[in-house]
């Protein structure tokens, strides 16, 4: 349920961290929307720039696909040739992602405390 009074910006930092507990967060001052928004947005705009900066092989190679005893090899799946650079890729998204997050919801907490002042 939404907040009736002030919030702590502390608290909803933390929130910022926490998978879904993020979205009780914009959802206790009223911005959940706005903010699902927000971040699926950046989600497309940042994963667009990722396929143009660090473009990902769909051919794969199939020796490498599977294994001797014919398992699945999942790194190779995922990751494609370059696993290094597909992890930093996701590292450097995240971050950003997370950077957005904290800094929304700590400038609608502040502002929804400003009413309340």
């Amino acid at each position: 349920m939404p907040a009736t009074g002030k919030v702590s910006l502390i608290r909803q930092t933390i929130y910022c961290f926490i998978p879904i507990l993020d979205l009780y967060a914009a959802y206790h001052i009223k911005k959940l929307r706005w903010y699902l928004l927000i971040l699926i947005s950046s989600g497309i705009i940042l994963g667009t720039i990722t396929s143009f900066v660090v473009p990902q092989e769909y051919e794969y190679d199939l020796d490498r696909l599977m294994s001797v005893d014919g398992q699945l090899n999942w790194q190779y799946a995922i990751l494609g040739e370059n696993p290094e650079t597909a992890i930093a890729s996701i590292v450097v998204n995240q971050g950003i992602t997370l950077a957005i997050a904290v800094y929304v919801i700590r400038r609608w907490s502040n502002h929804w405390n400003l009413q309340f002042d």
